[in-house]
């Protein structure tokens, strides 16, 4: 056990080093606005090439198999998220105006610019695919119930005509660039197709550079924000990162309680749980005119609480 726990705080080093390093990279103006940017167009191209090697690389087809038959465990628990977020809506807890930002803030998660490297760190390429199944969960929500929340949002601000639930567009929006290389790549391995080697090692050498960028971007973000707007929150996002780092990760680990997994599966979908609210959420928002405002602010306070946090959420993880 103390052994477990040695290599979880070293585990928390590293990601906190590598992100600090980033911190100082933008602190020192090495970094500027422009150049973070670029950094986060490498990470958004780098992915894929890293989701699709993550299963093709790692997996056969049996054990595959094994950690699909536990994908519908992020559903239930996304489901159960989102019904909480609807019920402190219900009870007047939240202003008019941000209801539908807060109900997408509330349940979506940044899996992959954080979610990647965290995982990474702390359960090396092993706890990726388990990672993937729940951000297709997450990604589901966001292109669906989260985005037709947003659009209320910006219907009830300029008195538009409601929105529609599902639309051509989200369904576009959903089957992103990561995700068609997530489901490439477990088509692959499922139908048993031979990759050519010059094509993983490609997908290999280029997702490489995936976590390292992201942490240091995320680095760069913290930055940006300052550790000053957890001063001043409204309720709504104290009630945010609430879901983040309390509910969201005891459901999931009560829910996965009720199923025979392998530990790791288990740590990773507890870990995925517990991430920061999504960026999506502030693009959406400004696109579809709901408070894009808010929704930066749950987004950097989530974030810099995952800093505050991450010793404990790791330290809980040796447990289960």
């Amino acid at each position: 056990m103390l052994s477990a726990i040695l290599s979880s705080l070293s585990n928390t080093l590293v990601l906190l080093f590598v992100g600090g390093f980033g911190f100082w990279l933008a602190w020192r103006g090495f970094l500027d606005v422009k150049q973070r940017g670029f950094v986060a167009k490498l990470v958004n191209l780098s992915i894929p090439c890293f989701l699709f090697y993550s299963v093709t690389g790692k997996f056969t087809q049996s054990e595959l198999l094994r950690v699909l038959e536990m994908g519908f465990i992020p559903f239930i628990t996304v489901a159960i998220n989102w019904a909480a977020s609807i019920l402190i809506v219900r009870m007047g807890l939240v202003r008019k105006e941000w209801h539908g930002i807060f109900i997408s803030c509330f349940t979506s998660s940044t899996v992959l610019f954080v979610g990647v490297p965290m995982t990474m760190a702390l359960f090396g390429d092993v706890g990726i695919p388990y990672l993937l199944v729940y951000f297709f969960a997450n990604c589901l929500f966001i292109w669906t119930v989260g985005l037709y929340n947003i659009q209320l949002d910006g219907v009830s601000r300029a008195h538009h005509q409601r929105p529609k639930l599902i639309s051509l567009h989200s369904i576009r929006m959903l089957f992103s660039p990561p995700l068609l290389a997530f489901m490439t790549g477990v088509a692959v391995v499922l139908l048993a197709v031979p990759v050519p080697q010059f094509i993983s090692g490609t997908a290999k050498v280029i997702g490489q550079i995936t976590s390292p960028l992201a942490l240091i971007f995320i680095g760069m973000t913290i930055e940006s924000l300052g550790f000053g707007k957890l001063r001043h929150l409204p309720r709504e996002i104290w009630f945010i990162l609430a879901s983040c780092f309390i509910l969201r990760p005891v459901v999931m680990f009560i829910v996965t309680g009720f199923f025979d997994m392998e530990p790791i599966m288990r740590q990773v979908f507890v870990a995925s749980a517990a991430l920061p609210v999504s960026s999506v959420v502030a693009v959406l928002a400004k696109s579809y005119g709901a408070d894009e405002e808010f929704a930066s602010e749950a987004i950097g306070a989530s974030t810099l609480g995952l800093v505050i946090i991450l010793p404990v959420l790791i330290l809980a993880l040796t447990f289960i």
